[in-house]
Order: C-alpha cells, then sequence, then structure tokens
C-alpha cells in the first residue's frame, strides 16, 4: 500500500515518518536534519518540489520511501516509550538487562530470518533494553486489562510491573500463560526454588548483582563480607549502585528489604554515594582516581568487563549473589502457534550464548561455570503475598528521603 506521495510535505513525511531522515540524507537532503529548517521550510516544500532541487528521481525515491515504511511495519518498528499500546502487534517482546541485550539479538536475528523463511511469515518481534522503562512502558502495563493487549510472548527483566498486585488478579490468577521450564531445570537455579510454583512465568536466566570493591580505597576498614556490612555507618556516602535521577534499581533495594527491613533500606541509602549505570560504574573503576567511592553494587556481566582487576575484588557476599530474574510470559492460547519461538529461548543453544555472557541460564543440559557462587532468590512466598507495586513505592520514598538527607549525590 502507497503511503507516502509526491504531493505530501516534507514535514508532514518526517514528523510521521522519522526514521525516513536516513534516507534523505543519503540522497543530498541533511539540512531537514535541522529542526529549525523542517519546522519552517518543510510545511512549505512539497516533495516532488525537494526532489527536483537534489535532481534525484521521483519514482524512485518514493518507491524507496514506502518501501521502508513497509519494511518498519512488517517489522513492528516502533518504541515502548512512545507507543507502549502497539505491544499487542508484536509476537515477541523483549526487554533485557544492557549485558544481555546484544548477544540476544544476535542470536535472535539469525534465528528470526530462518524462521521467517520457513514460515514464509514475518516474525513480529521488539528489542530493547530493561533500562528506563520502569517509567515508562511498566506503568502502562499497570493499566493493561485484557490479555488481547498483550504480545504471545513477553521477556522481561527485575521485579517489574508483571509481579504487581493489578497484573496478578487481571492476569496470573486467570492463569492466562504457560511454563515452559524444564523440571527440574538448572541444579544451580533449582536449589533456590527458582521455578513458579504457579506455572505463570517461564524463568530464562538471571542478572547477578555482586560487590565490587577498589581494595586499595578500603583504608582501614576491612572489605565487606556480607551485604548486611554494607548497612555499617562506617560505610556512608561510600556506595554505587544502579540508579539514576532519583530512581534507584528495585532488584537491589527489594532484596535490601527483604533481608533487613524498612530500617536496612534507611541504613542503605546513607551508604549510597550516588546512582550511575553499571557502564559508568566500570568507567569509574577504571578511572584509577583515588577519590572515587570503594564500593559497587553492579551485575556480574559488568564487574567482568573491569580492565585492570589486579587492584579490585569481585566479591560474593555471604547472603549470596543477587538474583536479578529474566523471566518469560508466554501466553497459553499461543503455546503451539510459537512453539519453535519458545524452543529456541529455552533451548540449550540459547542458554549457551546467555551463561557465556555470565547470565546463568536455567537450561539444565549447560554449565554456567558459576564456580560455587552462592546465589540469593527473594522468593516467591514474598512476591507471590507481597503488593510489589505498592512496596515498590514506599522502599523509593524512605530510600531517597534517607538519601537525601545524608548527602547522597544526584
Amino acid at each position: 500500500m502507497k503511503v507516502i506521495d509526491e504531493t505530501m510535505s516534507i514535514y508532514q513525511i518526517l514528523s510521521e515518518y522519522p526514521f525516513l531522515l536516513k534516507i534523505f540524507k543519503q540522497h543530498g537532503m541533511e539540512k531537514f536534519e535541522n529542526r529549525e529548517v523542517l519546522e519552517k521550510l518543510g510545511p512549505l516544500l512539497k516533495l516532488k518540489t525537494a526532489l527536483s532541487m537534489v535532481s534525484v528521481n521521483e519514482d524512485s525515491f518514493i518507491e524507496l520511501l514506502n518501501q521502508a515504511v513497509s519494511d518498519s511495519e512488517a517489522k513492528g518498528d516502533f518504541t515502548l516509550a512512545d507507543s507502549p499500546e502497539r505491544q499487542k502487534e508484536l509476537t515477541l517482546l523483549a526487554l533485557l538487562p544492557c549485558g544481555m541485550k546484544m548477544p540476544f539479538s544476535r542470536a535472535f536475528d539469525d534465528f528470526s530470518a530462518e524462521y521467517s523463511r520457513q514460515m514464509n511469515n514475518v516474525l513480529h518481534s521488539l528489542v530493547e533494553g530493561n533500562v528506563n522503562h520502569e517509567l515508562s512502558y511498566y506503568a502502562y502495563i499497570d493499566l493493561v486489562t485484557s490479555i488481547d493487549e498483550l504480545p504471545d510472548i513477553i521477556i522481561s527483566s527485575d521485579i517489574n510491573s508483571f509481579y504487581h498486585k493489578s497484573f496478578q488478579e487481571n492476569f496470573l490468577n486467570k492463569e492466562y500463560f504457560v511454563n515452559l521450564n524444564s523440571s527440574p531445570m538448572n541444579i544451580d537455579f533449582e536449589s533456590i526454588g527458582f521455578a513458579d510454583p504457579r506455572a505463570q512465568f517461564t524463568m530464562i536466566s538471571a542478572n547477578l548483582l555482586v560487590l565490587v570493591t577498589i581494595d586499595e580505597l578500603i583504608q582501614g576498614n576491612t572489605r565487606p563480607e556480607s551485604w548486611e556490612d554494607l548497612l555499617k555507618a562506617g560505610y556512608r556516602n561510600r556506595v554505587v549502585m544502579r540508579g539514576q535521577d532519583g530512581f534507584f534499581c528495585n532488584g537491589v533495594l527489594l532484596p535490601f528489604y527483604r533481608l533487613y527491613g524498612m530500617e536496612g533500606i534507611k541504613k542503605l541509602a546513607s551508604s549510597v554515594y550516588t546512582g550511575l549505570h553499571p557502564s559508568e560504574m566500570v568507567k569509574m573503576i577504571d578511572s584509577k582516581k583515588d577519590d572515587v567511592p570503594p564500593m559497587y553494587i553492579m551485575p556480574l556481566f559488568f564487574a567482568k568487563k573491569i580492565q585492570d582487576k589486579s587492584r579490585i575484588t569481585i566479591n560474593i557476599p555471604s547472603e549470596g549473589a543477587i538474583v536479578s530474574p529474566v523471566q518469560m510470559l508466554v501466553k497459553k492460547s499461543a503455546v503451539e502457534r510459537v512453539k519453535e519461538i519458545t524452543d529456541f529461548l529455552c533451548g540449550k543453544g540459547f542458554g549457551k550464548i546467555s551463561a557465556r555472557a555470565f547470565f546463568p541460564t536455567t537450561n539444565p543440559e549447560v554449565e554456567n561455570n558459576l564456580e560455587g557462587i552462592k546465589l540469593y532468590w527473594l522468593g516467591w512466598d514474598f512476591l507471590m503475598n507481597t503488593d510489589i507495586g505498592e512496596l515498590k513505592k514506599e522502599v523509593e520514598e524512605v530510600f531517597n528521603a534517607q538519601f537525601r538527607e545524608t548527602g547522597g549525590f544526584v
């Protein structure tokens, strides 16, 4: 279907399809990248006139634009931040931890191409990083009430809105989903009771949170042996954790609440100097400056990226590395239709890719090589019997108030 023609204005085209700008730039019309030019000249300039000014063949260029729009719609190209309601167009939505997104995308792109060739049908999917969706997509999920508004497969990370009371009541309690985990699952996870007893979530993997210390900056203090040690008054403003702009990672806060209560949240807030993305933590550590905090709560994937490991220790606190889950929801009504896809996602091949990237897999046929790393999991009793959405709000309020009071840096 033709959606763009020569009578449309440049502004109309690029406002509706901003991803087409790169095609305009490739054909000598890079001036429309300037927002002021686009807003002043764009509404007045028809596509036909613009093409004649740069001597570009009109029919070929319009065909190129329409093909790009068609390809975009076929792939389901959109961002959740802008159009969360369009998730229902997808077969698969994946919101992944930063370190997992690239290896997943490479493997899934190869699978998707072969799947589409064999099935003679486009696999509608969207893969994005999980970071920053707490205030956009996950807020939208709290408002969803119909199973028809969801993709057939959703992979997500952390303790998010899929654990909130509204989603439990509207979907999980009605058993709309199916658990595709092997039983028993990989021994690393079987031993901590990671399988969903309600058989709604399929647990794929975990983002393991560890404590990295810059040993030369610990000074007179002994290196922490437990997560609880971080709550000591002597560690005020000496810890960095995942966070930004007043939001701090629930994958850290909820386990600390579970272990040490709201008083523990206050003490942790006093110890935290600032919130950063894990990649920024790595950069801070590798700067080798002596005026940076000495302790970092970060994913194992990023801890392994630190260049000079002679200066640091990757600590597994006595309670265990915190398990931030990577889980999948598969509609029961779609389970046969998406079987080839879920077989790939739960299979040994992808399990190996995940484990190599330091995201241990639940697949029992794969060796995670955790080298005796103890794991700490919140537990299903806590998740099923707690209003997680309300608790997150309470924890955030208490943490931020104490963080500001004790000199935390935003």
